[in-house]
């Protein structure tokens, strides 16, 4: 009969004993299946523990009290006082509504002074066309290719982003200029009044495309965007 002390063998589950095997992290504090450098993804760099998607980098810090890696659509990282330029915003609008008007007014004048209904309403159509092809040049192509500014903008310093702080895409500049495009009179005034009582400065428009107007020394950063990505993805 053997004199060695009974006990668990060597691999079992159960033993006192049990030497770590190479590449095993044998850490009595450490979590089960937990290798060496290993975290949870939601105690890194400040996040919440237990939370992933929490994580908070050095490009992507978070301002107290928003939450819009994790609640989509409700906050932006863009701060409240930097859309408070309604006052520039109003001028801006008149100035680019001018420059968008002018050549359509100009053709269709001579088409007004005459005294046939058919030329006025030939006049009318060629008038609503040009206008409508100019301000799809004018609110959409041109800001795209210029860093989100029309020349109203240019002038009175100010830029259309993207609400997650990035840069507007051609795709959001297209549906906020919808209202301005096919209604110019009742959007204008029907934005007004949403923009006023917006917490972001946003008009109907931009609430439809997701944009924000904001001060051009306000430079739009696609890391924001990328984090934001992130975050949303984190949470689904």
């Amino acid at each position: 009969m053997s004199n060695m002390p009974q006990g668990d063998e060597p691999g079992q589950w159960g033993s006192t004993q049990q030497s770590a095997r190479p590449g095993e992290w044998n850490d009595p504090g450490a979590q089960p299946g937990t290798m060496p450098g290993q975290q949870d993804y939601g105690q890194t760099a400040g996040g919440v523990p237990g939370q992933p998607g929490t994580f908070q980098g050095q490009q992507g810090r978070q301002e107290p009290g928003q939450s819009w890696g994790g609640r989509p659509g409700t906050d932006s990282p863009v701060n409240e006082a930097e859309t408070r330029v309604t006052g520039r915003r109003v001028v801006q609008y008149l100035i680019d509504a001018f420059l968008v008007g002018v050549i359509p007014a100009l053709v269709s004048w001579p088409f007004d002074r005459s005294s046939r209904t058919s030329l006025h309403v030939i006049g009318g159509i060629i008038a609503f066309a040009l206008f409508v092809l100019i301000g799809l040049w004018y609110w959409v192509i041109r800001p795209h290719s210029h860093h989100g500014q029309t020349f109203g903008m240019q002038l009175l310093g100010l830029r259309v982003i993207s609400k997650d702080g990035g840069p507007a895409s051609l795709i959001q500049l297209f549906v906020r200029s919808i209202l301005l495009v096919l209604f110019p009179m009742a959007g204008a005034i029907v934005g007004f009044v949403v923009m006023l009582c917006s917490r972001y400065r946003q008009r109907t428009g931009d609430h439809m495309a997701r944009t924000l107007v904001v001060r051009a020394a306000i430079t739009p950063s696609p890391a924001r965007r990328e984090f934001a990505g992130a975050g949303q993805s984190g949470t689904q």
